[in-house]
Parts: structure tokens; sequence; C-alpha cells
């Protein structure tokens, strides 16, 4: 399964809350061992109701990890047809209405209210989901359903009208832009100087990660080697649809299609249901075959010999599951790199003097294009995973630049694209409550802060 970026920040946040609800439980269970009632006597609270929460908060913990580490995540390049994470606009035929979709292969994680509100998150399974797979600008759709209880069948048509590349609300991976638009001009200065002078401490800077980027790091491991596991079952595993060649002593070859029915033609076809078939189906290229299998023609009894070296597998007719990778050597080339950050990466503590830097988590109020906006956000040196737009900012890029030495409540200039006309502009923004942590949600509200701090 693929997973977008606003999937990948619901199932972190779930995750984070579900953390926390955790905790509190544990917390719970703690202190409600054993209550002292009168003096010498004891009860023991009980606990079958919160044991029972605390058992599904545990298991869907599990569900939602796991659907991080087992399922391909992808950030959608410009496209002009409708994909994996591409937001889109129809207008229907019959009531000339339109509506905005997000198109996905599973919701996993996109199902809570305050998630889906904002944007129709479409199943690819779903009847819409299929009508519009791969379609364009200005091409049209349809599909047939039956509702229950009406014999005679709806067809609802429409057509694109809209494909929406960027969003104020983008969310995407910090990874996916390249690095020209993410490297400050005053950061590319800096670096060349450290070069040229071989100024160590400056260069070590390249291999500062935070603790929360090193879990990413790890999660990343985790998914890649999924994924070399899903991808090399189609590439040298003989199953049903491999089309597998043998070579006899006498050099001749002969292909042979693996099949799962009762009827077939012996002689090009081998029965997956059948004894020779499931030794064959541990085998790989380069092992020899050598099975006699008896079959029944015109009612005689009659036996044929598979012989030979496997010196082909042909899994090209077999449907594989989508993947954001094109081969097995590029999984097997960002492993190598994902293991390397992990050996060479050094884990910094952010700084305790209270001014914002490496692995400070800090609130931010920012004003672009008209609007303002909170986030509050972790600062680190350079993304080197699946780190998101809205929850990181790079120590490099021309925002982190401006905020690195600053104090609570300072304010700061900088240079942002503006969405609106891709024209470079400057914003104005405020730090506040720099590694405070007083609540997450108090953290991203200025005034609630502001009010806080004043008592």
């Amino acid at each position: 399964m693929i997973l977008i970026p606003e999937q990948v920040k619901a199932l972190r946040d779930e995750i984070k809350r579900l953390e926390e609800q955790k905790k509190d439980y544990e917390e719970y269970f703690k202190n409600a061992e054993k209550t002292t009632m009168d003096l010498g006597f004891v009860k023991y609270v009980d606990t079958t109701l919160e044991s029972s929460s605390y058992s599904n908060i545990r298991a869907k913990l599990q569900s939602y990890k796991s659907a991080l580490e087992e399922n391909e995540f992808i950030d959608l390049k410009e496209s002009n047809t409708i994909n994996y994470g591409t937001e889109f606009t129809v207008l229907y035929d019959d009531s000339k209405e339109e509506a905005t979709y997000t198109l996905v292969e599973n919701p996993i994680g996109l199902t809570r209210a305050n998630i889906n509100q904002d944007k129709g998150y479409m199943p690819y399974d779903s009847n819409l989901g299929k009508a519009v797979w791969g379609k364009t600008i200005d091409d049209e759709f349809s599909y047939t359903f039956n509702l229950e209880g009406r014999k005679d069948a709806i067809t609802i048509t429409g057509k694109i009208v809209k494909i929406i590349k960027k969003s104020n609300k983008d969310i995407h991976f910090i990874m996916s832009r390249p690095k020209s638009a993410r490297i400050s001009k005053k950061n590319e200065i800096i670096r060349k100087k450290a070069y040229m002078k071989n100024d160590t401490k400056e260069l070590n800077k390249l291999h500062e990660i935070t603790l929360s980027q090193f879990k990413l790091l790890k999660e990343e491991q985790e998914r890649l080697r999924n994924s070399l596991a899903k991808l090399k079952k189609y590439e040298d595993r003989i199953m049903v649809g491999s089309i597998i060649t043998l070579k006899n002593k006498n050099n001749k070859t002969k292909m042979y299609t693996i099949v799962d029915k009762d009827e077939y033609d012996v002689h090009s076809e081998i029965n997956a249901n059948s004894t020779v078939a499931s030794r064959i189906f541990v085998k790989h290229k380069g092992d020899y075959v050598k099975e006699n299998f008896s079959y029944k023609e015109n009612g005689k009894c009659r036996t044929t010999t598979y012989t030979g070296e496997i010196i082909d597998i042909d899994n090209s007719n077999i449907e594989k599951e989508e993947s954001v990778y094109s081969s097995i050597w590029a999984i097997y080339s960002r492993l190598g790199i994902v293991n390397k950050m992990l050996r060479e990466g050094k884990i910094v503590e952010p700084p305790s003097d209270n001014t914002i830097g490496i692995g400070s988590k800090v609130s931010i109020m920012t004003f672009e294009d008209g609007q303002i906006q909170n986030r509050r956000v972790e600062i680190i040196n350079q993304a080197v995973s699946t780190e998101l737009n809205t929850d990181y900012v790079e120590a490099i890029s021309p925002l982190g630049q401006e905020i690195i030495g600053l104090k609570n409540n300072q304010m700061f200039d900088y240079r942002y694209l503006s969405t609106l006309d891709n024209n470079t502009l400057v914003g104005t923004g405020v730090v506040y409550d720099i590694n405070n942590n007083m609540n997450e949600t108090l953290a991203k509200d200025p005034l609630t802060y502001q009010k806080k701090r004043r008592g």
C-alpha cells in the first residue's frame, strides 16, 4: 500500500495522541492497584473497563506503527494526471455542482472527522476512484452502481475541471524539494568557507541529527527492508503465472507456465496444485529440476517428466503491487545511504540556554500571502528521511537561518516563495515557547500562550 504525506502526518499525530493516552492509563494502573479504606482494610480497585480500553489503545498503536513501517510513502510530483495524492475537482453532470477530492490507495489514518472535514479523501477502489484514475483536466468520467432496494442501476457522469498542484496546506516531505529551493544563500556561503578552511566544527554539522530524525531513519530502514522483500518476491520467485524455461542435458529448452487449474496441457503447463509444482515453488534460477508427474489421458494413466536447469523465470505477466521504487537496486541504494546515516549520525541535544538551535522545539507565528500561520516545529540541521514540511524547519533554509539563535518572543524577517504568484517575498514572524512543551494545543496558539505567561 502507498501512503501520501497527509496520511503519514495523520498516522504520526494519532500515534502521538495514543502514546499519551497509553501513558495516562499506565500511570492510573500504577496508582489504582490498591487503595486504603479504613484502618486495617485494603480495597483493590476493579480496572476491568480501563484494561479493555488500554488493550484497544495498544492494538491501535501497533496497527498504526506497522502501517508506517510496512507501506511505501509517495510524494506527489507535479503531474497533469490523477494518481495517488492528487487533489482534483470534478463537476457532476446531474447536479451541476463541483466537489474536490484527494485520491488515496487506502484511507487508513484519514477516517477521523477532524482530519477529513476539509478534504474528501477518495479511495482508489471506490467507484469514483477507479473512474478518474489516470485522467486529466477536461476528461469525462462515468460509473454505474446499484442502490439497495432498487432494480435499476444508477449511472453518474461528470468531468475533471481542476487538478490542484499547489496548496496553502502543503505538508509534503522536505526532501522532495530540490536542494536549490531549500538551502539559503547565507548557508551556502558558510559551507563554502568551511570547506575552504577545512573547518571541521562546521563540517561536522552535516552529521548532526536529532533523536526524532534518528527514529525516522530507523522507521525508513524497516520500510525499505519490507519493500525489498516485496519486490524480490516478483523478481526471482516462481509463483502462479510464472513462465519458467528449462534446459536439458542436450541443451534443448522448453518453456512451462505455472497455472492454477485442473484441466491443462501437461506438455506446456504445470499445475500449481500438483506435487511437482509445490517443489518447484522453492527453486530459483540456476536450480535443477527432475520431477515425474502422472496424469490421465483418454482414461489411461500416463507419465511425463519435467527435466532440466531453470535458466529463466519470467514474471512479467504477473500483476505486481504498486511500488514507488523503480527497481530492487533503487531500494538497495537508498538502504545503503540510510544505514550509513544511522552509523555516522551524531544525535544532538537542543541548547539549554533557551535559544533556538538544532533540536529545539519552538512555536512559530508567520505572516505569508496575507495569512497568519501557527506551527509547532523542531529545528533540524537538514532533512535526512521523511520529515514533513509542517513538523520541521531546516537550519539550512532561509527561515532556519533567520530563527537560529533567537529567544522567546523575538521577531524576524525572512524570504519565502509565494504560492500566489511564485514570486519571492519578505515575510515576518515571531517565535515563542522554546522547548517549554507546555501543551501542543497551547503551543500552537500565540494568544493563549501569552495569556498563560501573564498569568
